[in-house]
């Protein structure tokens, strides 16, 4: 079995999302769309730092939370 790849479902922003197992949150996060300089990810409850992205990879069950940054003021 070395070699395959095998999809896994992930709970993101409370949605069901599948993704391939051992995918990092910087593959997600490209896969989605989203740059990932605009956002904070929390995992499994744990906010990830930006620097490790690359590194986390993602299991099956995992729930993730993509927080987005937005700019705002009083008018």
């Amino acid at each position: 079995m070395i070699g395959k790849s095998f999809i896994v479902e992930l709970t993101v922003n409370g949605k069901k999302l599948e993704a391939t197992d051992g995918a990092t949150i910087t593959a997600l996060l490209g896969e989605l769309q989203i740059n990932p300089l605009r956002v904070a990810v929390q995992l499994d409850q744990r906010i990830i730092k930006r620097e490790l992205y690359e590194s986390t990879a993602l299991q099956a069950g995992d729930t993730l939370e993509i927080i987005t940054f937005m700019a705002g003021g009083s008018q």
